[in-house]
């Protein structure tokens, strides 16, 4: 079963959906499609400014004598590149950022040198000319900066103006794997691989995470928000963040969860599978229900995106990532006898811990199921990631067929 919403509800994007008892293929990965703009690319707070028009006619015209005086020393090229690149549009070069400590008391060119070195810097000559144009160089602070991976030197010169600790808003979405928020605060220039990792083996004292189940990391628990991030922040910093948004936000519900005859770990392992099925926010209870009623019927729970995780796991892990992907999307029929606590298509019940990290409303779904009998659903033929729900094998199957027949189906 399958399909899927995302800055953080509302509508998600169209999503790829399955069915229990009643797979499909065809869809578009829900992954793979834009979020909604709440959930846009991170935003560096350093790396926009407003242009100062007087500030600009004084480089204009300390420009054109420089270019009167230097012309014989080659310096109107690279002169002019940093002119073109400062009347550019702030289009973003990539979405890797670096960290640069500039230390107290250093030059221009030392600091041009650091930031050449960290890859801050598209062109490190130019930017030594626009220091020595602007008279920056000598007034910079020192501190921690965060840079656009090879920015403009215009770019570099804002972020300077503007101080150290700079504020960058990373957002991580709904229904990601910690090793894909790690990706995310690498490319953030937060940290190196091996910090994340480091941060992710980190004995963490929080009671909430004494149910998991031993060498459990944690998926489940790093809490999908939007959270600001500065010249300080490390991913050790920015995991105990999420574990605390966590505390604030999920574990007032461990009540309502051990009221439901489970634990809270439990209705975090259910909400990542519904996380990992919904597109759309409105279905979510019902996903949930299904499920419940699959439960509570002894029936398993056959949910594609268990097996994706699966397939992630133990020897053949590393070998199907670097194949697949985190989520494979063709799942073939050897994919579904895979020997792991985690394929609900051959053990019944919930796997043992969460897939991924559920956002505020897959969890309250979990623990507040639509009333409904419904034991199926199968992608509608809409193609655009609702589901078809029914209580009984015949309705499920005449629902396949509907879906079989659409464009996205066949």
């Amino acid at each position: 079963m399958r399909g899927r919403t995302a800055d953080f509800g509302g509508g998600r994007p169209p999503g790829r959906a399955w069915s229990a008892l009643g797979r499909h293929r065809g869809g578009v990965d829900p992954r793979s499609v834009p979020r909604a703009a709440s959930r846009g690319t991170p935003q560096c707070g350093g790396c926009v400014s407003v242009r100062r028009a007087d500030a600009r006619l004084a480089l204009l015209a300390a420009v054109i004598a420089v270019l009167i005086a230097s012309a014989w020393r080659g310096t109107p090229g690279v002169v002019a590149r940093a002119l073109l690149d400062d009347s550019a549009p702030e289009t973003p070069t990539g979405d890797k950022f670096v960290r640069v400590t500039i230390p107290t008391g250093a030059n221009a060119a030392q600091i041009v040198a650091a930031l050449d070195t960290a890859g801050a810097v598209s062109d490190a000559g130019a930017l030594r000319v626009l220091l020595r144009l602007t008279g920056a160089g000598s007034d910079l602070q020192a501190g921690r900066y965060q840079f656009r991976e090879h920015a403009s030197p215009a770019e570099v010169l804002r972020v300077l103006r503007g101080g150290p600790n700079g504020v960058l808003r990373l957002t991580i979405r709904e229904g990601l794997r910690v090793e894909e928020i790690g990706v995310l605060v690498v490319r953030a220039g937060l940290a190196t691989p091996e910090e994340w990792q480091a941060a992710m083996k980190k004995p963490r004292p929080e009671p909430f995470l004494a149910q998991r189940p031993p060498g459990a990391d944690l998926t489940g628990y790093l809490f999908p928000a939007s959270y600001d991030i500065d010249g300080s922040t490390t991913a050790e910093t920015l995991v105990q963040a999420m574990l605390d948004a966590f505390a604030e936000r999920v574990t007032p519900l461990a009540t309502e969860a051990q009221r439901s005859n489970g634990s809270l770990h439990q209705a975090l392992t259910l909400a990542s599978i519904v996380e990992r099925e919904t597109v759309w926010a409105e279905e979510r209870s019902t996903v949930a229900a299904v499920f419940r009623n699959r439960l509570r019927a002894g029936i398993g729970l056959q949910a594609d995106p268990t097996v994706q995780f699966a397939l992630t796991q133990g020897e053949q892990g590393a070998a199907s990532i670097a194949a697949s992907g985190y989520w494979k999307e063709n799942l073939s029929p050897d994919d579904l006898l895979i020997d792991s606590p985690y394929n609900t298509y051959i053990l019944p019940g919930l796997p043992p811990g969460p897939i991924a990290n559920p956002g505020m409303g897959a969890i309250e779904a979990a623990l507040r199921p639509a009333t409904v009998d419904y034991l199926y659903f199968v992608a509608a033929p809409s193609c655009d990631g609702r589901h078809l729900f029914a209580a009984t094998l015949d309705q499920h199957n005449a629902n396949v067929a509907l879906f079989r027949a659409s464009k996205c189906g066949r």
